[in-house]
């Protein structure tokens, strides 16, 4: 305190004798006095040797059991699309609709012209009504033939027992022979005219029943024509984003012509190659973690492994279904999604929080609270669990790792932090655990 006293009166002295002007050395001692005063706090901390212990958070390094993982990149692949097709051949217009937009179901896709179909339907509906009405002409000639056939059995039966009665009377010599022809030739024409009435009546109701299957149809090609009508408005079934859109807006389409596709943005799947010789362990898992390039998180579960392998990497390809809604930087083709894989079974490992890393050239480190103070601990990590890493060399279960205040730490810079003793839920100081430890 007293080397800076001097240097003040040291220093205003200089100042004076150099503008030797009272008005000036009052302008420069305002300017520079305080800022002399500023720095005595300071100069005098530092003078004194006393530095101020930092307050720190804590955690201790503990070992859980868990399988090891390893990154794999996989793509994102896209799921079924609806292709929105004409119904019929027609003059189509497609809506105001471009390539990227959003679509839901029941929007109008396009619409096409109801000339010719309203053409057809007449056609057939003229068609039915004259099938109808020969229908009901069989059917009033097959009563009235039956009404003929009816007559014709009386006459027959009648003309039977008279040729019999002339055959008696030939036989007793009271009627000549010829008489008795007549009245058989009269019988078998009775019976001949039954048999045209049965025939006829036969034929008319073999019409009526293919009068009736044509009449089915013809209701089927109306019921149909009907529907086409109706489903001129070709509306998209699924929610999803417009792939594909034909070229023209108005124009002739053909049946069966694809005139928009949908690609449902909630059907993506993931698609990686996964090492062989950790196949096994991705298949048991229940789930893995993926993240896009931005960080997004999506939750994977296998689903298949399809029947292929690279012989140049040892590889096979496997998908993995994504529950609940898919992150929009990861809805496209091939996009890009980094896979959390197990490449062990559940075994122990020693785990760090994510908030004791801190990066440097070349890897990372961590700070150790020992004996009050903090020690740099150069630390070799695995692969990333929750909100922890796996530390593949470095650390020691128990070990106590700072997590909060870290950044402006320097090794062997004096700390304080607060930790739960055991034998009590209450926080105890480090200085008094250093005097219970001694």
């Amino acid at each position: 305190m007293l080397k800076i006293l001097l240097f003040a009166n040291v220093f205003c002295a200089f100042v004076y004798s150099f503008f030797r002007s009272t008005s000036l050395w009052l302008l420069a001692a305002i300017i520079f006095l305080p800022i002399i005063f500023v720095n005595w706090p300071v100069n005098a901390q530092k003078s004194s040797g006393v530095s101020r212990a930092s307050k720190v958070g804590v955690a201790v390094v503990r070992s859980i059991v868990i399988s090891d993982y390893s990154d794999v990149q996989g793509r994102m692949v896209a799921g079924p699309i609806e292709a929105i097709t004409a119904p019929t051949n027609a003059l189509t217009e497609i809506s105001e609709l471009r390539i990227g937009d959003i679509i839901k179901p029941g929007d109008v896709v396009a619409v096409q012209s109801e000339g010719k179909l309203k053409l057809t339907l007449s056609q057939l509906r003229a068609k039915m009504r004259e099938i109808k009405l020969h229908l009901g002409d069989l059917d009033s000639e097959m009563i009235f033939d039956g009404r003929l056939l009816a007559l014709s059995k009386e006459q027959s039966q009648l003309l039977d027992a008279k040729a019999e009665r002339a055959r008696g009377l030939v036989k007793n010599n009271a009627l000549p022979s010829s008489a008795a022809d007549t009245a058989l030739n009269a019988s078998l024409s009775a019976k001949m005219k039954v048999i045209d009435r049965e025939s006829s009546i036969a034929r008319k109701k073999s019409q009526s029943n293919v009068n009736k299957v044509i009449t089915r149809g013809l209701q089927e090609a109306i019921d149909l024509t009907d529907l086409d009508i109706a489903a001129l408005e070709i509306k998209a079934k699924t929610a999803g984003q417009i792939t594909f859109l034909a070229e023209f807006r108005y124009g002739y389409a053909r049946e069966g012509e694809t005139l928009a596709k949908v690609l449902n943005l909630d059907q993506f799947e993931i698609e990686a190659e996964i090492p062989v010789s950790h196949l096994n362990f991705v298949e048991n898992a229940e789930k893995v973690f993926g993240r896009g390039l931005d960080g997004s998180l999506v939750e994977a579960f296998p689903r298949v492994v399809l029947p292929r392998q690279n012989l140049r990497t040892a590889t096979r390809t496997m998908r993995f279904d994504i529950k609940g809604i898919t992150p929009n930087s990861l809805q496209a083709e091939n996009a890009i999604v980094v896979l959390q894989i197990p490449v062990s079974g559940p075994e122990p490992q020693l785990v760090v929080p994510k908030d004791a890393i801190l990066p440097i050239a070349g890897g990372h480190m961590v700070y150790l609270a020992v004996e009050g103070r903090a020690k740099r601990q150069i630390i070799q990590l695995g692969s990333a669990v929750k909100n922890a890493f796996i530390v593949k060399n470095g650390l020691i279960e128990g070990q106590t790792v700072i997590v909060r205040g870290n950044e402006s730490l320097s090794d062997g810079k004096k700390i304080n932090f607060k930790v739960k003793s055991k034998n009590s839920k209450k926080l105890t100081d480090t200085n008094k655990l250093k005097k219970d430890t001694n």
